[in-house]
């Protein structure tokens, strides 16, 4: 939980809003709340790497268009079109010392929708020999309604602000006026491929700016 004590400064934590305030001493709390949504994925985007290698070039080149032939198979079992499977890259090395093999990388990527256990997709994909899983990313709808979740974060977060207001005025011997100043910023789910992507959270700042009266 992060404090501080605004006396001077109060316009840059609130700006013009409360700069009416500077000829008082102000206490200053952030609280933070955080709530599980139940708005659930059903699509996704994986990255599947699929490298292979042989001291025959050919060879090698053989086993990786096997491969990327055996993921699309299963990609298309899973709902995939051929316009959802994608190859992102391609590259081959040739042998050097030390190392006789030519090896071949290669990135795909793949969109599937309507997935109710991706656990149980990337399962098949690691079935297939030379495949292993880059990332998996959930593709959430803009309209998805995290609003149940952003109420309760809000209200962890502004009873956390609160009690630690309370607390802080406690410590330093003053007592807590009205609040001058409320502000609040809501951090919805990000993905990048490498959560946990079953659940999402929301997260909620509560910032409050009181008066802040000393005791006679």
């Amino acid at each position: 939980m992060t404090l501080l004590i605004i006396a001077t400064l109060v316009a840059q934590t609130c700006g013009g809003v409360c700069s009416q305030t500077l000829d008082k001493p102000v206490l200053s709390v952030t609280g933070q709340g955080t709530a599980v949504s139940d708005v659930k994925a059903a699509d996704y985007t994986i990255i599947l790497y699929a490298d292979v290698y042989d001291e025959k070039e050919i060879n090698a080149r053989n086993k990786a268009d096997a491969v990327k032939k055996e993921i699309t198979k299963t990609a298309k079992k899973l709902g995939a079109t051929d316009e959802d499977i994608v190859l992102t890259n391609l590259n081959t090395l040739e042998p050097i010392e030390g190392d006789p093999y030519y090896r071949i990388e290669q990135d795909i990527q793949i969109f599937l929708a309507n997935i109710d256990d991706i656990d149980k997709a990337k399962e098949q994909f690691l079935l297939i020999s030379g495949t292993s899983i880059g990332s998996v990313t959930p593709i959430i709808s803009e309209s998805a309604d995290y609003s149940p979740a952003v109420r309760e974060a809000r209200a962890k977060a502004v009873d956390n602000a609160k009690s630690e207001a309370k607390a802080l005025a406690e410590a330093i011997g003053v007592l807590l006026g009205e609040p001058l100043y409320v502000s609040e910023d809501i951090v919805y789910p990000t993905f990048t491929g490498y959560e946990t992507y079953e659940e999402t959270q929301v997260t909620v700042y509560v910032t409050m700016i009181y008066e802040m009266i000393y005791k006679k």
